[in-house]
């Protein structure tokens, strides 16, 4: 499940000879003027955000902005639905000696125990224990930060997929694995901890390390459906959506960057349907 939550916080032809960047113009065809590709992670550490001014220069030279989803136009009730089961609880999938150990860690990492969560889905009680582990240095997540940034220029915004598109992906595993996951994730003192993975995710992020990204991604230990669900799937609609806006108004779109590269990733999507991606070297202003 770990693995999982940093997939979804990137929630990101051979892979050998992928350039290395965060930035990508997209070009030819119908696209009248240049749109870019940018590979977000969905944290709030000031360190994502130290991009150079080549960034911002093709952020402000864009007509429009997109992301996964439009946040600030999902209703709240559609996502607390979306969140919590409707018939099952967490606890029906545990002994009783395992509902108490998960109760246990869950309050001393939220100083609230298992009956505030008993009926969230535990992938996304996963993720918020995840996330309240993590430096929040900044205001808004990347993402979010952009999406703020394109409201405030006046920019056309737009999401390019559905909000139920990631909820169906997510469903894809079903409340067992999920649980599993979950209960494994967080008692497994055997594992790799979740720091220590984040911080390798993040460091390969900073260093524009997309076959690191790609490897984190597409987790073997997953179902297929989900993970077909999740990247492929979702891909797919996501290529299809950038071509669309992309051809009315040049467009700044931001996605995590697991969605990037792979021969089934938006980049080679975009390659075979014909258009010219090609990478924009950037550097960080602050030390990694």
């Amino acid at each position: 499940m770990k693995r999982v939550i940093l997939s979804l916080l990137l929630v990101l032809f051979s892979i050998t000879i992928f350039s290395q960047s965060l930035l990508w113009k997209v070009s030819g065809k119908k696209i009248k003027s240049p749109s870019y590709l940018y590979g977000t992670i969905h944290i709030q550490n000031k360190k994502v955000f130290a991009f150079d001014d080549v960034v911002i220069k093709a952020f402000e030279s864009c007509d429009a902005f997109a992301m996964e989803i439009l946040m600030d136009e999902i209703n709240p009730d559609e996502i607390k639905e979306a969140m919590f089961m409707d018939k099952n609880t967490i606890d029906e999938f545990l002994t009783d000696e395992q509902y108490h150990i998960l109760d246990s860690v869950v309050k001393e990492k939220t100083g609230t125990g298992m009956l505030m969560y008993n009926k969230m889905k535990p992938f996304f009680l996963s993720s918020q224990l995840m996330q309240m582990g993590m430096e929040q240095d900044m205001e808004l997540a990347l993402d979010l930060y952009f999406l703020d940034k394109a409201r405030k220029a006046g920019k056309s915004c737009y999401g390019v997929e559905k909000f139920m598109d990631q909820i169906n992906a997510i469903d894809a595993i079903s409340l067992e694995e999920q649980v599993e996951m979950l209960y494994t994730g967080l008692t497994d003192t055997s594992s790799v901890n979740s720091d220590q993975q984040f911080d390798e995710l993040l460091q390969a992020y900073l260093n524009f390390d997309m076959i690191k990204i790609f490897e984190v991604s597409n987790d073997t230990a997953l179902p297929k459906e989900f993970n077909k669900a999740f990247l492929v799937d979702r891909n797919i609609g996501m290529a299809k959506n950038f071509i669309k806006i992309a051809k009315k108004e040049s467009l700044f779109c931001a996605v995590g960057a697991a969605h990037l590269p792979g021969d089934k990733g938006v980049i080679e999507l975009l390659r075979k349907k014909g258009y010219t991606v090609e990478p924009v070297i950037f550097t960080w202003e602050i030390e990694k």
